[in-house]
C-alpha cells in the first residue's frame, strides 16, 4: 500500500497563515521545556551541594576504636612493646580494609591518634590540663625540631617493668606555642598528675614547629600546636604533648593497661560526596555500625561510631522533601501549559475549519489531512523544544527529559487530532433525528459524556488530596499532582456555574433599559459555555495564587540552605510563569471567538451601534471569565493552600513549621492583572477589526 504524500503547497501555506498562533505556542513549549529540563538537574547539582554543606558543617567524622593488646609479662610485670607504632599502622590499614571501595573513596587518608587520660598540671598556677597524644597518617603530618631533639626510648626496648613500679618516664615534644606558654625548654619536666593523683613523670625532649599548620591531622588534636581555652571546661586550658614512635611504647608503660586510647580517623572529602552516593554510604556505614564490637568487649574488635549516617539521613530528607515540593510546582507548570496548548490547538481549528471542510469536501482522505497536520505540529515542536533544551543546558548542568514529555505529547498531537476531527464532522453523513426523543437521547449522551469526565477529575483531585493526607509529600506523584488536580476540578465546577450566572444576569438585564449591557450579557451567555477558555484562566490564577503563598511561606521560614533557596527561587518563577501563561489563555480564548463577536458586533453598527458602544459589548463579552478567575481563582489557591500546606513537609527546609502567610498584595496584583487584560485585549481587537468595511460584512455575511 503506498502512502499519500502530503501536498506540501497546503502544508506550507497554512503554516504560513496561521503563523501567530504557532509561533505561541512554539514559545510555550519552549518556555516549559527550558523550566522542565533545567529544574531536575539544578536540584540534583543543588541536592549534591547540599550534601556536601552538610558534611562540611558538621564533621561527621568516622572513629574507629580498638583495645590495645595486653603487655603482661611473666612473674606480675609488664613488657615493652618496641614495634607498638607498627602495630597502631595495621590497625589503621585493617579499619581502611573494612571501609569498603565505595566508602573509602569518599573519605580522606586515614589519621591515627593515641592519646592519654587527661593530666592536671599541678604547678599550682591556674587550671590547667595536658594530654600525651600520639599523630600518624600515611606520610605525616611532619615537623621541624627548632630546639632539642624527637622524643627518644627511656629505656631499653624490651624492658620490664613490675607491677606497682615507680611512673615510668617518657619523652614528649611541645609545640614553640605550648612551650612558650608552659615557660619551659628541652630537658625540662611537667608536674602531671591524674584525677588520682597519680604523678606522671613527663620530660620535654625538644620543640617542634609544623611544616604545614593547615594540615587536617592537626584539627583532631588542636592543643598539639596551641593552648586551647575552655578544652576541658570552663576556665580552663588544654596543652599537649607529642608522642613519636620511639617513646609511645613508654607512653603505654606510663598508664594503666587500658588508659591509652587508640583511634582511626575518617573525615568525609565533601567534594567527593554527591546525592547519588548517598543511599550506598548510608548502607555501609550502619552495616559497620551493627558489625561493631560492644564497648566493654575486651578483646581487639573494631568499634565503629559516627553520626555520618545521621547526617546523611537529613540532608536525604531534606533532599527527598525539597524534590517533592519542586515536583508539585513543576506539575502545576505543566498541568497549565497543557491547557493553553489545548487551546492553542482548539484556536487553530476555528481558523482552519472552512479549509479543512473544503479539502475533505474536495476528496482529501482523513489520513493525508491528519498526517499534514501532524508534520506541521512535529516539526514546530521539536524545534521549539530543542530550543528549550538548549537554553535549560546553558543554564542548568544537564537536561532532563521526563518532565517534558508532557508538553511535547500534547503539542504534538493536539493541534492534527483536533483539526481531523473537524474535518470529520464536517463532512459526516449523520442525520439529525427527526424523533424528540432520539434528539434528546444525543443530547443525555453529550452530557453523560461530559459529566463521567468530569466525575473523573473530582475523583481523581479527591484521591490525591487523600493520598497527599496518607502518604504526605513524598508518596509519588499522585500526591504530588493535588493541588494542580484541585485546581482543574475547581475550574470545572465554575464552568458549570458560569453559565448559570450570565443566564440569570442576562435575563434581569433583558428588563432595563440598557441595551449595551443587555448586548453584552447576550454576547457572554452564548459564549459561557466554552470550557477551555475558563479552565485556562481559573486554573492559572489559583495555582499562581498557590504559588505565591508558598513562596511567602518558605521566604518567612527559611533557613539558608542551598535547597530552601532553591525550592524558592522555583516558586518565584512558577509565580511569575503561571500568570503569564493565563494571560496567553486569555488572549488565545478572546481570539478564539473573536470572529463570532465582531461579526455580531460590526453589524449592529449597521443598526447605528457606535465603535466606542461596540468596544463596551465586547468587554461584557469577556469580561465574566476574567472576573469569575480574578475573584474565585486566589480564593480556590488559598483554599488548595490551606488543605496541602501541613503535607508539603516544608519544616524539613525551614527548620520549624512556617505559619501560613497569605500574600494579598501579590494574590490581588493576580487578579488586577487579569482584569486590565481584558481592557488591553477589547481595543486591540477593534483596532485589527477596524481595517473591515461594513460594506464587505452586509455583502458576504461574515468577517
Amino acid at each position: 500500500m503506498r502512502i499519500p504524500a502530503p501536498h506540501w503547497p497546503s502544508v506550507v501555506g497554512r503554516a504560513r497563515a496561521d503563523a501567530g498562533p504557532l509561533l505561541l505556542a512554539a514559545v510555550v513549549v519552549v518556555v516549559v521545556t527550558l523550566l522542565a529540563g533545567a529544574v531536575p538537574p539544578m536540584l540534583s547539582a543543588t541536592a549534591d551541594a547540599a550534601v556536601r554543606d552538610a558534611v562540611r558543617r558538621t564533621g561527621a567524622d568516622l572513629q574507629v576504636h580498638a583495645r590495645m593488646e595486653a603487655d603482661d609479662g611473666p612473674a606480675g610485670s609488664r613488657i615493652r612493646h618496641p614495634r607498638l607504632a607498627e602495630d597502631v599502622d595495621d590497625f589503621r590499614a585493617r579499619a581502611t580494609d573494612e571501609l569498603g571501595p565505595g566508602l573509602r573513596a569518599a573519605l580522606r587518608p586515614p589519621v591515627t591518634t593515641v592519646t592519654s587520660p587527661t593530666l592536671k598540671i599541678t604547678d599550682g598556677s591556674v587550671l590547667r590540663t595536658f594530654q600525651l597524644a600520639y599523630l600518624s597518617r600515611d606520610g605525616g603530618p611532619d615537623v621541624t625540631w627548632i630546639a632539642g631533639d624527637p622524643p627518644r626510648p627511656t629505656a631499653s626496648e624490651t624492658a620490664e617493668v613490675p607491677y606497682g613500679a615507680p611512673p615510668w618516664p617518657v619523652q614528649v615534644g611541645l609545640s614553640e606555642a605550648d612551650a612558650a606558654a608552659l615557660q619551659v625548654r628541652p630537658g625540662a619536666r611537667i608536674p602531671l598528675a591524674d584525677d588520682q593523683g597519680n604523678v606522671k613523670k613527663v620530660q620535654v625532649s625538644g620543640i617542634f614547629l609544623p611544616r604545614d599548620s593547615a594540615d587536617p591531622a592537626w584539627r583532631l588534636l588542636p592543643s598539639l600546636l596551641a593552648p586551647v581555652t575552655g578544652a576541658g571546661g570552663m576556665g580552663t586550658t588544654r596543652f599537649a604533648g607529642l608522642l613519636s614512635r620511639d617513646s609511645l611504647p613508654d607512653a603505654r608503660l606510663a598508664f594503666g593497661q587500658d588508659e591509652l586510647r587508640r583511634t582511626v580517623w575518617f573525615t568525609p572529602e565533601p567534594s567527593r560526596l554527591n546525592w547519588d552516593a548517598v543511599p550506598s554510604i548510608v548502607a555501609k556505614v550502619v552495616a559497620l555500625k551493627a558489625a561493631s564490637g560492644s564497648s566493654g568487649a575486651r578483646d581487639g574488635s573494631l568499634k565503629w561510631e559516627t553520626r555520618l549516617d545521621g547526617v546523611l539521613r537529613d540532608v536525604s530528607a531534606q533532599v527527598d522533601a525539597a524534590s517533592a515540593q519542586a515536583s508539585v510546582l513543576l506539575v502545576t507548570l505543566l498541568a497549565v501549559a497543557v491547557l493553553v496548548l489545548l487551546l492553542a490547538a482548539d484556536l487553530l481549528v476555528h481558523r482552519r475549519a472552512p479549509a479543512l471542510a473544503a479539502a475533505r469536501q474536495r476528496g482529501m482522505s482523513l489520513p493525508v489531512i491528519g498526517g499534514e497536520l501532524l508534520l506541521e505540529s512535529a516539526v514546530m515542536t521539536l524545534l521549539a523544544a530543542a530550543a528549550g533544551l538548549g537554553l535549560a543546558r546553558a543554564v542548568a548542568p544537564g537536561v532532563s527529559w521526563k518532565w517534558m514529555v508532557p508538553v511535547v505529547v500534547t503539542a504534538v498531537a493536539a493541534g492534527p487530532a483536533f483539526g481531523t476531527l473537524a474535518a470529520a464532522r464536517a463532512t459526516r453523513d449523520r442525520r439529525v433525528p427527526a424523533n424528540r426523543s432520539a434528539r434528546r437521547w444525543v443530547r443525555n449522551t453529550v452530557r453523560l459524556r461530559r459529566a463521567a469526565l468530569e466525575t473523573g477529575v473530582l475523583v481523581a483531585a479527591s484521591g490525591a488530596i487523600v493520598a497527599l493526607y496518607q502518604r504526605g509529600i513524598g508518596g509519588g506523584m499522585l500526591p504530588a499532582s493535588a493541588p494542580a488536580l484541585g485546581a482543574l476540578a475547581g475550574a470545572l465546577v465554575l464552568a458549570r456555574a458560569l453559565p448559570l450566572g450570565t443566564r440569570f444576569v442576562l435575563k434581569r438585564l433583558l428588563r432595563s433599559r440598557r441595551p449595551l449591557a443587555v448586548f453584552g450579557a447576550a454576547r457572554a451567555s452564548a459564549t459561557s459555555a466554552r470550557v477551555l477558555p475558563l479552565m485556562v484562566l481559573v486554573t492559572s490564577v489559583a495555582l499562581a495564587s498557590y504559588a505565591l503563598t508558598l513562596t511567602a511561606a518558605v521566604g518567612h521560614g527559611t533557613a539558608d540552605g542551598p535547597l530552601s533557596l532553591g525550592l524558592l527561587r522555583l516558586a518565584w518563577v512558577s509565580a511569575v510563569t503561571l500568570p503569564i501563561l493565563g494571560l496567553l489563555g486569555l488572549a488565545l480564548g478572546a481570539a478564539v471567538g473573536a470572529p463570532e463577536r465582531w461579526q455580531t458586533l460590526t453589524r449592529l453598527r449597521t443598526l447605528g451601534l457606535r465603535p466606542r458602544e461596540a468596544r463596551w459589548v465586547a468587554a461584557g463579552e469577556l469580561l465574566p471569565p476574567a472576573l469569575v478567575a480574578a475573584v474565585v481563582g486566589p480564593l480556590l489557591g488559598v483554599l488548595l493552600t490551606r488543605l496541602t500546606f501541613g503535607s508539603l513537609a516544608l519544616h524539613l527546609l525551614t527548620g520549624a513549621d512556617p505559619a501560613l502567610a497569605l500574600p494579598w498584595w501579590g494574590l490581588g496584583l493576580v487578579a488586577v492583572v487579569f482584569l486590565v487584560a481584558v481592557a488591553v485585549v477589547v481595543p486591540v481587537e477593534s483596532a485589527l477589526r477596524r481595517r473591515r468595511r461594513l460594506s464587505e460584512v452586509i455583502r458576504a455575511g461574515d468577517i
